[in-house]
């Protein structure tokens, strides 16, 4: 009788991993795991990716396929802060952005230089145009949308979002 138990408990148990291990096949092609390697993200070392369309201010994404001059082709994690329509206000020192709502805004310091001694320009638009984003890292030295050398990024070149971060 224990025994016929016990098959039945190895046989549910087996299934049950059999439907998790297919559930993550499928998730294989819309998921990632990313190690952050900058200092872009405070207290941020490991995220975990799901592929997705809806991205909303705030949201962790993966950028790819996104070249900034001095970077090169690289798989940035930045925080999105700007959306299609935001305004953008520079000044010589800051760049402030603000929702086209008015609900948000934000004040971000602008650097003459990277970390490198490259020259920065602060970026030149006055509405983030739809189908871009304004991302910045959590760093205030973070090389990011504030910056022409940067710039904002296609919709396009964002794999998804972070569901999990540690």
């Amino acid at each position: 009788m224990r025994s016929r138990i016990k098959k039945a408990a190895i046989g549910k148990a087996a299934i049950g991993i059999g439907i998790f291990c297919l559930i993550l096949m499928g998730l294989g092609s819309y998921t990632q795991l990313l190690e952050n390697v900058s200092e872009s993200l405070d207290d941020v070392r490991y995220l975990l990716i799901l592929k997705s369309t809806k991205i909303k201010r705030g949201d962790i994404v993966s950028i790819q396929g996104h070249t900034p001059q001095y970077v090169g082709n690289h798989i940035f994690t930045k925080r999105v802060i700007g959306l299609p329509g935001d305004y953008i206000i520079q000044d010589k020192t800051y760049l402030i952005l603000k929702a086209q709502n008015g609900a948000f805004s934000i004040t971000l310091p602008l650097l003459n230089q990277s970390k490198e001694g490259q020259p920065l320009t602060p970026l030149s638009l006055e509405v983030v145009p739809q189908g871009y984003f304004f991302v910045t890292g959590d760093h205030l030295r973070s090389f990011d949308s504030r910056y022409e050398e940067f710039g904002l990024v296609k919709k396009e070149k964002i794999y998804g979002k972070a569901v999990l971060k540690w």
